[in-house]
């Protein structure tokens, strides 16, 4: 394709086949890990050589090591640390055991289907019991899974990697030296841990303190200073002990993200981004150096060891880690069904290997090629079978009845105070002091921007039931809707307009299947700076059986002006006002109000007609 191909063309070719395939993928809806591998193998050396992966070999050992760093810290910036307390149990099960049934069953179908030495055999089984969040993410946020299964599912999938890598490390050493003791590798394992869990707990304190110093003020420079650290870390931690680093970086991660450092949205947001492009372009590199004939020839191989990985081990793990656990009958069996491997497992095989081709391994490129196998037949496999299986086990998708609540303002915190009666509200708004106000209050509350993915992300909209959509623009609203149904399928979508603008979106709302906020033209300005100066009161009225609102809906009730209404409850739930929502007997409707504009005994809300004051 060049004329003359150095490392730098390879690297940049790499990059631009990984971001085509993330387009491809995102526009059909496709795992885009499959898609880097398949671009990888048939673009590399061994296929049409577009991708001289040759001329960068000398520098995929550094590249793999700096990648997995990122990739693991940003794993532990984002692992929900509340979640992991809940399922605690069962993952820490998972992640132990999981490991070390894998390494025995698999080691031992590797040795007896494909005649594996021994060494080689618990070698590859450490390999593949290392997990794919880089798979596990998306299913989880697509499928809209319950939040049970999805967090078990992606505390679990983080979690694995460092065991795993950690276990794997330990049994390469056993591959390179077959000499070490039972006792000795007991030891060692200890001791990664014990430094990894050491180091990565100082350095996260560390750069917390700097990050938050009076020096360190501008974002880049403390973008800068937390890759540094990250890396610097990860370089100590292996020099102590090798691939301790790995356990560090998730360690790093997870003790930053409990701290209060400025702008941590945007430095996850910086961290996710990267890690992104360090995946996908160490995807297509890796799988670039796969050789297709070897990968041919111990196809039939792979795929009955991974048949056995999936029918045998995966079920008998979770049978073991989930035994007296809060997940149903139903939410195990999914657990059973979804174990991708993913990034990380291909870039440690990928370093192992060259670490055995050094040491004169006849068997490397074999360890290499089942590896691989797996990953490329599971991440199809899983992402097939996600939609499907969770149909069939009725899996419930996220929690109906949780609310996220967008740039409501003042407003927007009285509607999740009336909700939150029995809800389970978030928030997601710029404006700082409301936020403030809602985590002293004990919600789950974020600052920033809602046309940002991160934040949804941070807050964990794969949980949500409902976005309530309310800033002071109709636009705006239409474009955050816009996010939340295509790219987080939200079941359901309720947005503030202001006055006359529903006719001039009609087709958008048609589109995006919304619902407008409160039956009426919303001014936002008007009633968040009522609420700001403290001028509103509640009011609440019920519908009573003879009155003439019973039966109509919201949209063609008359409600008066200086009249919010923010809920409604019925049979002791509360509902979320909106056009298509219909009166019934004993409806308590909770209005915010003017006190002082509004008459004693002035009914509120009067039907079509107007014909008498029922409300």
């Amino acid at each position: 394709m060049f004329t003359e191909t150095t490392p730098t063309t390879t690297f940049v070719v790499a990059v631009v086949i990984a971001t085509l395939a993330q387009l491809l993928a995102g526009r059909f809806r496709f795992p885009a890990i499959l898609l880097w591998l398949l671009a990888g193998m048939i673009l590399g050396p061994f296929g049409l050589h577009v991708l001289h992966v040759e001329n960068i070999r000398p520098a995929m050992h550094t590249l793999i090591e700096l990648g997995l760093a990122i990739i693991l810290f940003e794993g532990g910036l984002n692992l929900n640390l509340t979640a992991l307390r809940k399922h605690g149990w069962v993952v820490g099960r998972l992640i132990l055991l999981g490991p070390l049934i894998t390494i025995l069953i698999g080691g031992a179908a590797a040795n007896l289907i494909v005649g594996m030495d021994w060494p080689l055999a618990l070698l590859f089984g450490a390999l593949v019991s290392v997990g794919g969040p880089t798979v596990i993410l998306p299913i989880v946020r697509q499928m809209r899974l319950g939040r049970n299964i999805s967090h078990v599912l992606t505390a679990e999938a983080m979690l694995i990697d460092v065991i795993g890598a950690i276990l794997a490390i330990v049994f390469l050493q056993v591959a390179l030296t077959l000499n070490l003791s039972a006792s000795h590798i007991a030891q060692t394992l200890l001791y990664k841990i014990a430094v990894g869990g050491v180091l990565g707990l100082a350095g996260g304190r560390l750069l917390a303190w700097a990050l938050t110093g009076a020096w360190v003020k501008d974002f880049e420079v403390r973008t800068i200073l937390t890759l540094t650290g990250a890396w610097g870390m990860f370089i100590l931690a292996d020099s102590i002990s090798e691939q301790a680093g790995l356990l560090t970086m998730l360690m790093m991660g997870a003790t930053i993200q409990r701290m209060e450092i400025p702008d941590i949205q945007r430095l996850k947001h910086f961290k996710g981004s990267l890690s992104m492009l360090l995946i996908s372009v160490l995807f297509v590199l890796l799988a670039a150096q796969m050789n297709l004939s070897i990968m041919f020839r111990f196809f039939w191989q792979g795929l009955a060891v991974f048949i056995i990985l999936t029918i045998l081990v995966r079920p008998l793990i979770v049978l073991l880690s989930t035994i007296g656990s809060r997940l149903s009958l139903s939410e195990s069996l999914y657990l059973a069904g979804m174990a991708p491997r993913g990034v990380v497992a291909a870039a440690i095989t990928s370093l192992f290997v060259l670490i055995l081709e050094e040491h004169g391994n006849s068997q490397s490129e074999m360890l290499m090629a089942m590896v691989y196998i797996v990953i490329i037949v599971s991440v199809l496999l899983y992402s097939l079978i996600a939609g499907p299986l969770k149909r069939f086990l009725r899996i419930e998708g996220g929690d109906d009845r949780s609310v996220l609540i967008i740039g409501g303002g003042q407003i927007g915190s009285e509607v999740g105070r009336a909700l939150s009666e029995d809800r389970e509200v978030r928030f997601l708004d710029l404006n700082a002091e409301v936020i403030r106000t809602m985590k002293l209050s004990g919600h789950h509350a974020v600052c920033g921007n809602a046309l940002d993915p991160i934040y949804w992300e941070i807050i964990h909209a794969e949980e949500i039931g409902n976005a309530v959509i309310m800033t002071g623009s109709s636009d705006h609203n239409l474009l955050i809707a816009r996010l939340a149904h295509e790219q987080f399928h939200i079941p359901e979508i309720y947005i503030a307009l202001q006055e006359n603008d529903e006719n001039k979106h009609a087709s958008m709302i048609h589109q995006l299947q919304t619902k407008r906020l409160f039956a009426k033209p919303y001014n936002f300005t008007y009633w968040n700076d009522q609420a700001y100066r403290k001028r509103l009161a509640y009011e609440t009225r019920t519908i009573e059986e003879n009155s003439a609102l019973v039966g109509i809906r919201m949209a063609d009730a008359n409600i008066q002006h200086g009249i919010q209404p923010i809920t409604l409850v019925r049979h002791g739930k509360t509902l979320i006002p909106h056009d298509e929502l219909t009166f019934e007997v004993g409806d308590e409707i909770k209005m915010l109000m003017r006190p002082e504009r509004i008459q004693v005994g002035q009914p509120l809300i009067l039907p079509p007609a107007a014909a008498a004051p029922t409300s």
